[in-house]
């Protein structure tokens, strides 16, 4: 491998673990942060969803901002702002302010394309899927150190000081991006941002998901959520009209034209929404109690769910490998595929409840096509894109990503308060005493969600024109 892959992987990868790491030491607190807060399980979803609702709303503006002034001054600029949200999450007293802070560290999402867009600049095209597979694993390593390390502070802690541990390490990744990675080489360009366009997106979501978090108390057949959905579908249609007539749109529909990257764009929507509504779903199903959950504590339902979380580690670089091998449309479609297949059986083995173990080889089974199928579209993605538009797509990538991740643990809070099953607590004064927890069924019918979405992946992979896999190697072999 050259100089430039030993330099800059390893810097770019140790900040998005950073990043990644922050984000899911939260996860097995959910439970707990819910019953901290008093809170229902619709607006428990809210934590993880503030955040990507957010960076949703942020990616495509510092997306922009990173072709216009360089990707290093922007990078520098968001971890930064990152490490203060992170700590302002930490000291939340109340729910209000933990949402509020959790949006605020939405800006953190933004990295991970930045850091593609570097690693496009610097990597020979012969190496850069493996670098991007790497990249892209550090999803899986974040959640591998974050979730053991998480639930173990959790637990003997608190979720805030799990939060407070990251800090030092987030001074040092500022430290070493300001020190090490290079200046980006594009000039600045002046261009309009579609602040408008932003906002309407934003909002359309916004009002979507309170809608979807009310549902169980208004009720799904009511007044008040259908006027919801109507109001988020017109400011969606308003949104859709005006990138049709500004100049640059934060999503530009001229994208959408060419397969090669209207396919990632969507399926980043739709892998998004499946791979959070999974994750959040795993988190109840181990901490609930029996009969409907595993009744795990915090440290355990981290110490269940970090080797699965490994999986995704050895699927990235293997997948990113394949690619130049088999060809993109044959990985996703194969992925995409094996992914929906599995999803339909977790949905019926939930409902039969098997052995923990056998849960988790499931589970890793399932991981590992889901990280192969999100590695391979966004290499190809940043595959079909020119240099100076980069920034720009990766960042309408995260964006269409963030969606996805927005609504899927809204659907999961919903379906968690709309399918309900009493729990005997005991008695008081000779009276049965009832709690109600989500049922069963709540969990089953998420995961045929989530298996809906990757089936559209795979009809969607069916559009994927493999000319470009074609034209990079003739690039490099001519240079070679």
């Amino acid at each position: 491998m050259e100089r430039t892959f030993l330099k800059y992987v390893p810097i770019l990868a140790f900040i998005t673990i950073m990043t990644m790491y922050v984000e899911m030491v939260i996860l097995p607190s959910l439970p707990e942060i819910e019953n901290q807060f008093s809170i229902t399980s619709s607006e428990a979803s809210w934590i993880l969803s503030s955040e990507t609702l957010a960076g949703m709303a942020l990616a495509p503006f510092l997306g922009k901002l990173a072709d216009n002034y360089g990707r290093k001054k922007v990078l520098v600029f968001i971890l930064i702002a990152y490490t203060l949200s992170v700590f302002l999450t930490a000291i939340s007293p109340n729910y209000p302010i933990l949402i509020l802070s959790r949006s605020i560290q939405g800006i953190g999402l933004s990295i991970n394309p930045i850091a593609y867009t570097i690693l496009r600049e610097r990597i020979p095209d012969r190496e850069l899927p493996i670098a991007q597979g790497i990249i892209a694993s550090t999803f899986a390593v974040g959640a591998a150190i974050a979730i053991p390390i998480g639930s173990y502070i959790s637990q003997y802690f608190s979720w805030e000081f799990a939060y407070e541990t990251a800090i030092p390490l987030l001074i040092l990744s500022i430290i070493i991006t300001y020190a090490i990675l290079p200046s980006s080489e594009s000039k600045i360009v002046s261009k309009e941002l579609d602040t408008l366009g932003i906002l309407l997106l934003s909002l359309s979501f916004l009002v979507l998901g309170v809608g979807l978090t009310e549902a169980p108390t208004w009720g799904w057949l009511s007044s008040q959520f259908f006027t919801s959905l109507a109001i988020s579908f017109l400011l969606f249609y308003i949104f859709s009209l005006h990138i049709s007539k500004t100049d640059n749109p934060v999503i530009n529909p001229q994208d959408f034209k060419n397969p090669n990257i209207a396919v990632p764009l969507i399926s980043s929507f739709i892998t998004g929404f499946g791979l959070f509504l999974t994750f959040q779903s795993l988190v109840f199903i181990f901490e609930l109690p029996s009969p409907v959950g595993y009744g795990m504590d915090i440290l355990q339902t981290g110490e269940t769910m970090a080797p699965i979380a490994l999986i995704m580690l050895v699927a990235g670089p293997f997948f990113g490998s394949l690619v130049p091998k088999v060809g993109y449309k044959k990985v996703i479609l194969l992925s995409s595929s094996v992914s929906s297949l599995l999803l339909l059986l977790l949905s019926y083995i939930i409902s039969i409840k098997v052995s923990i173990i056998e849960l988790m080889g499931f589970l890793a089974l399932i991981l590992f096509f889901i990280s192969g199928m999100n590695v391979t579209r966004v290499t190809l993605l940043i595959a079909s894109s020119d240099r100076e538009r980069m920034s720009t797509l990766t960042g309408t990538n995260t964006a269409m990503r963030l969606m996805g991740n927005t609504l899927g643990p809204i659907v999961v809070g919903s379906l968690e308060d709309t399918f309900k099953t009493p729990l005997f607590e005991g008695y008081i004064n000779n009276i049965p005493m009832f709690a109600f927890i989500p049922s069963r069924l709540a969990f089953e019918y998420s995961f045929l969600v989530s298996m809906g979405t990757t089936v559209l992946v795979s009809i969607l992979a069916t559009r994927i024109k493999e000319e470009i896999r074609n034209r990079r190697i003739s690039v490099s072999i001519r240079t070679s």
